[in-house]
């Protein structure tokens, strides 16, 4: 829900709240005073009556009873109403009356009078409607007035909310900030500016370093590697030979890792963002045609249904991702079996049989997790493919059935 609709909704329950109140408070106040000038009213007409009656004139006043009573007749006055039938309008009318014992000329009278009055329903129903009325003008005027004016104060708030939701920590050029006379969005703007500066700034310098660590580490990898291959062309015996070979496999290992984990890095910061379109089947074809060889030595044989299919990806970062999928099916898949690959439009999938996961399904595109069968990997292959996936929105998922695994890329 928008904060413009909230604040919105926020006013029109406190207005209808606040008018209920009052219209309820008015109805009670007008009651009472209406009441309490009804009765002063009756008590002036009944001392007329009493003035005309001492003087001995006849008492002609309309809706009046006037009757001597003995003297020991009760001498309350009570205030009351009650309704009369109206012929002339067929249907009851509400009367106020008024009781009471005057004594006059040493005898006593008992004096009624009455006078019509208009049904509180009808009272009620005028507030209502015209608090009603006026609820619905200052609703509509109030709203009016609300949105204009909230629009004008919000404006710079959205406007800079638009620009950090383009804000990129790989971008050299600053945030551009709308200025606001409201202190809070200053106080806002302030604390934002702040913060994406010093986003930037971190991001530029864990970028630095991890692009110079990784080139520090490959350059004495490749010093290492180059020594054990001229040492592996030396006269040596067994054992020492043994040595060297373990030594170049750690080396090897540690260099792709380096290269993995530089390659996550940048995955991570989002720094492959040139996208072209790239026929998928095509550069499929190069990697099967170059493991081709690789398939053979083991005896497994490729069933494949490939469509013509164009994705707009960055070409390396998918290179890397069909070379991740294919190693891994080589890897673990059993000797003398058969790898199946299927692409279209909406999908890419590779199967092959294999043994079941050692480790639970949810970790496998973890980083470091990898087969206890297969210590010499290093558990990033996949995790690569994961990023790769969540960079260009597609989504792989993984399952496994009657001993195949299958790996299967959305693309839509």
């Amino acid at each position: 829900m928008k904060l413009l609709t909230k604040t919105t909704q926020n006013f029109l329950l406190a207005m209808a709240l606040i008018l209920s109140i009052a219209g309820m408070a008015l109805y009670l106040l007008l009651r009472q005073e209406v009441t309490a000038e009804i009765k002063e009213q009756l008590e002036l007409q009944a001392e007329l009556i009493a003035d005309q009656v001492a003087q001995g004139k006849t008492v002609n006043f309309p809706l009046t009873t006037v009757a001597e009573v003995s003297a020991d007749f009760p001498s309350e006055k009570r205030l009351g109403d009650t309704l009369i039938y109206d012929r002339l309008q067929q249907k009851n009318e509400g009367y106020y009356y008024l009781k009471l014992v005057k004594n006059v000329n040493q005898r006593n009278y008992r004096i009624l009078v009455m006078t019509s009055y208009i049904g509180w329903e009808r009272y009620y129903k005028t507030i209502f409607i015209s608090f009603l009325g006026v609820a619905l003008w200052m609703a509509f005027f109030g709203v009016l007035i609300n949105y204009y004016s909230n629009r004008k104060i919000w404006r710079p708030f959205f406007m800079n909310l638009e620009n950090l939701k383009q804000f990129s920590v790989r971008s050299a050029q600053p945030l551009q900030w709308h200025d606001s006379s409201i202190t809070e969005f200053k106080e806002l703007q302030y604390s934002l500016k702040d913060l994406t500066e010093r986003s930037r700034r971190e991001y530029l310098a864990l970028r630095e370093f991890t692009e110079n660590a990784s080139h520090e580490i490959q350059t004495p990898l490749g010093i290492i590697q180059s020594k054990l291959d001229r040492m592996s062309q030396l006269e040596v015996n067994e054992e020492m030979a043994r040595y060297i070979v373990q030594a170049k496999s750690g080396v090897e290992r540690l260099s792709k890792m380096n290269r993995n984990l530089l390659l996550l890095a940048k995955l991570d910061n989002q720094v492959y963002s040139e996208r072209q379109f790239i026929y998928v089947d095509e550069l499929l074809n190069q990697h099967l045609e170059q493991m081709e060889e690789l398939f053979s030595v083991r005896g497994i044989t490729l069933n494949k249904t490939l469509s013509p299919v164009q994705v707009k990806s960055d070409r390396y970062l998918c290179d890397v991702l069909l070379s991740n999928l294919l190693s891994n099916a080589l890897r673990y898949t059993f000797s003398l079996s058969e790898i199946a690959i299927f692409l279209s439009e909406q999908q890419f999938i590779i199967s092959n049989p294999g043994a079941a996961l050692d480790f639970p399904s949810e970790h496998l595109f973890n980083r470091f997790t990898k087969s206890a069968n297969q210590p010499q990997g290093t558990g990033l292959g996949l995790a690569i493919v994961h990023q790769i996936c969540l960079l260009n929105g597609w989504t792989v998922t993984h399952n496994y059935r009657m001993g195949v695994h299958y790996f299967s890329i959305d693309f839509n």
